[in-house]
Formats: C-alpha cells, structure tokens, sequence
C-alpha cells in the first residue's frame, strides 16, 4: 500500500508540472499552504515534491564575478541536472539573458519535465560608504527588485555594468518561476546596527504582508518582500511566493554552546509574519552549509 501511494504521489507531480504550461488564466500560478509550496492544477492548488540545486555562474578559468556561462553551458547543465532528477533550479542572483532564453528552449522543447526556477535579488553589500546598517540598502535593494521581477517577465534592459548582469531581458519566464528568495546571507552588524538605529521601527503594515512586536532589522526584511510583491502585481498582475534568504547565524535559536559569540547575537525572526492578505504566500529559506 505504501508503494502504491507513492507511486500515485509521483504521478500527481508530473501531472501537475505537464499542466504548467496552460496555467496563464491563473493569474497565481503557485502558492504555499501550511507545509509545502503549491501548484494550480486547474482547479485547485496541489502539494508540490521540491527537489533543485543551487545554480551559480561561474565556469572554470573565471571568478564568479565575470558571469562567463554561456547557452551552451546552460543547455549542457539543464539537461544534467534534469537527467539526476532535479525539478527546480535556485538562483542566488540575476543572470545573463542568455539564461533565460536557454531555460526557455529548455522547458519548452521538454514540456513534460521542465525545470522551474527560484530567482534570487542580490542585496548589495558594495556601497560607497556603507555604515552596515540594512537600512541604508534600501534605495539600493528596491532598484534591484525593480530589475529581477521585471526580467523575469522578459521586460527589462540594463545598461552594460561592471560584474553584474546586464542586457536586454526579453524572453518571459514567469510560467517557469516558482519563487523569489531575496537576500543574501546578512551579517550580525547589519541587524545590530538597523536595530539601534531604528528603534521605534518595530511594526510593519503592508499591502500583502504584516508584522507586529518585531526587532527593527526584521520589520526592514518584511517590507522588502512587500514591496516585491506590490511590484509584480502592480506591474505584471500576479505574485509569487517568496522568502528572504538567511542562514544559521541568524536563526531565532539561542545556542549556549557556540565558540564564536558573534554567530549568536543577531536574529531575523520571520515565523511571526501575518500572510493572510498575501494569496501566493511565504516560506522560509535557510542556508545551511
């Protein structure tokens, strides 16, 4: 019986990602329930089995800053990553425009198992002057977010730039795109210094998403992400779930026995968040490595 259910749960999953391509009258093709992300099946939103990689630019002979991946790498390593039975590919920043175009040819000369993509906006930490307070990445941080969801449905151009992605992003992905992580890994500083420098800054009220009783630091994470989905919807009449990238040092844990004090100093707390007005929902993301 139980191999049985698990074949059946299998064969949901594909069913549901052979429809992905017919989702365009939802205008929320994925959301999130109490345990898992979710895809519109039709008629309703269906558990899906994650199973990605991470996916970064770099290729041998480069630094990752020279963003050097080519279609031909894209295509070799989307049918690789396919064939050891990966379904969703997580990007920690914008790529080239060749990526999406690749991952378009991709998925749609392979419509029964296409790969789908989690899109990382990069939070800078290369600012002029920066005093590592989170609030002073936020003119920063919105132009990114601007520039991700935008190329993601194909309707972007970004002026040629030193070691960050540019070009003309004409090839909308979004069917393909199941998710936003923003972020990147925040140092203790970041969050001390927001906290001390904004005190008062303890509740956000948003469009989508809510927080009440919070430390400053994380009030500035909530209103990114709500800003991000007022941009979509905005924009492009839609939303998808999202999360803010983090990673141990920062979980709300206290850990008595940890030799580096500085990994327990700061926290970014996001279980407390209200998502009620948010339909495509949020989830938590931690790196842990």
């Amino acid at each position: 019986m139980q191999h049985r259910r698990y074949l059946f749960t299998l064969l949901v999953v594909c069913a549901l990602v052979v429809r992905l391509a017919a989702q365009s009258a939802q205008p929320l093709p994925f959301s999130t329930n109490a345990s898992h992300l979710t895809v519109w099946d039709g008629e309703k939103y269906v558990p899906f089995t994650l199973k990605g990689t991470n996916l970064g630019i770099a290729v041998p002979g480069t630094f990752p800053g020279e963003l050097r991946a080519s279609a031909a790498d894209y295509s070799r390593w989307f049918t690789e990553i396919q064939a050891a039975g990966f379904n969703c590919i997580r990007l920690y920043t914008l790529h080239f425009p060749v990526f999406y175009q690749t991952l378009d040819s991709f998925n749609r000369a392979n419509p029964n198992k296409p790969l789908l993509f989690f899109q990382g906006v990069w939070l800078e930490e290369e600012i002029p002057n920066y005093d590592h307070n989170l609030y002073s990445l936020t003119t920063f941080f919105r132009n990114e977010i601007r520039e991700n969801v935008s190329a993601v449905h194909g309707n972007r151009f970004i002026p040629p730039r030193l070691g960050k992605a540019h070009g003309t992003f004409d090839t909308d992905v979004s069917r393909w795109h199941i998710g936003y992580i923003i972020g990147r890994e925040i140092y203790p500083d970041e969050v001390l210094n927001a906290n001390a420098a904004h005190p008062a800054d303890t509740v956000y009220e948003g469009q989508y998403l809510s927080l009440r009783g919070a430390d400053p630091a994380e009030t500035w994470v909530v209103a990114q992400m709500d800003f991000l989905l007022q941009y979509e919807m905005s924009e492009y009449g839609t939303q998808r779930p999202i999360s803010c990238s983090s990673w141990p040092t920062l979980d709300p844990i206290a850990h008595p026995f940890e030799i580096n004090r500085g990994e327990d100093t700061a926290k970014i707390d996001l279980s407390r968040v209200d998502v009620s007005k948010a339909p495509a929902g949020l989830f938590i993301s931690y790196h842990a490595y």
